[in-house]
């Protein structure tokens, strides 16, 4: 991200501090324009500490910097709608917000590839709280720009539930594997059984 990672991460006992400065910057932000950028700075960071998180393989730790990057999304869309209630022009601000989220979409998706187990819910989770705040601020756009994102919106969803698809086939098809590998290993060891039992008989 073009953001880095606050100097407080989320497993840090002290991380309360980092929110406390965020809250600092949000209340120096004196127009919803300047609380929009502000929010999309913040989420960037956390999707920054994300990947800290993930490296160090912390639960915990990733479950507050997912939630950081969708609350700040939310906050972030709810401030330009604010802006746009004011009668200012904001469709560059939509446009700049509208982009970043794209690229932290673009993330998450390639995280949710690799991701398993309660991380990749959560992710799943990410996704979606940031997709209803891209569908506010884009709702913001010139039109022949808000017909591109959806167009692309579009794509990107058919994109993930094709990516899901084969993923969950690829675990059908080991799951598979491996019952007709413990069946056939099953079926060796009782073979000297049955042998004996013939025998017997």
């Amino acid at each position: 991200t073009a953001e880095g990672p606050g100097l407080l991460l989320p497993d840090s006992p002290i991380f309360f501090l980092d929110k406390l400065k965020q809250e600092v910057r949000q209340f120096l932000a004196f127009t919803p324009e300047q609380k929009a950028k502000v929010h999309n700075a913040v989420a960037g960071e956390r999707l920054a500490e994300l990947q800290i998180m993930l490296a160090k393989n912390n639960v915990n730790g990733v479950r507050i910097a997912l939630q950081g990057v969708s609350d700040n999304l939310k906050m972030a869309a709810s401030d330009i709608d604010d802006a746009r209630l004011t009668g200012r022009n904001i469709k560059l601000l939509a446009k700049e917000i509208n982009d970043s989220i794209k690229e932290k979409q673009n993330a998450l998706s390639m995280l949710e590839k690799e991701a398993t187990g309660e991380i990749k819910a959560q992710v799943m989770a990410a996704k979606e709280s940031m997709k209803v705040s891209k569908v506010k601020i884009e709702s913001n756009l010139p039109a022949d720009l808000l017909i591109n994102e959806m167009e692309e919106d579009l794509d990107r969803e058919i994109g993930d539930n094709v990516s899901r698809a084969a993923l969950s086939a690829t675990g059908i098809n080991h799951a598979i594997d491996v019952l007709t590998r413990l069946a056939s290993e099953a079926a060796q060891r009782n073979q000297p059984r049955r042998y004996q039992a013939l025998i017997h008989a």
